[in-house]
């Protein structure tokens, strides 16, 4: 507003006395503070959404993290039958890979998931980066 009185002090400086500057409209100043406000709003919802990004970032990678560690676990365990016993090892071997490939699915789907959030992070910081002119 300090800004407004000069302009209209210079303005007067040309005009001279008889001059007349309507006063300013005082939904002007009551605009102005809702748009702050907003604004403010605004900036408080984007801080929200980069929070709850990096939640989610983090629970996908952690899931990814336990499908790998239980996949580990399928392709290292007997799976109740005897490793050493010659056709005891090819069923081994064929149900590992049927569970090995579905929990494959599972983390790539977790890395996908996990590439996109990435992705959308990038359009955050975008967001994050915009100012308001004043």
């Amino acid at each position: 507003m300090d800004d407004w009185n000069n302009v209209v002090k210079a303005a007067m400086k040309i005009l001279g006395d008889k001059g007349k500057i309507p006063k300013i409209n005082p939904a002007i100043a009551k605009a102005g503070t809702a748009s702050e406000k907003a604004y403010d709003e605004f900036k408080k919802g984007r801080e929200d959404l980069k929070k709850k990004l990096l939640a989610s970032q983090d629970a996908d990678q952690a899931v990814k993290d336990a499908v790998e560690q239980y996949q580990d676990t399928i392709n290292e365990d007997d799976l109740g039958l005897n490793s050493r016993d010659k056709d005891d090892a090819k069923q081994i071997a064929a149900a590992r890979k049927i569970l090995s490939d579905r929990l494959q699915e599972s983390i790539d789907i977790q890395e996908e998931n996990v590439k996109n959030l990435r992705e959308l992070d990038k359009h955050l910081i975008n967001i994050i980066n915009y100012k308001q002119g004043s």
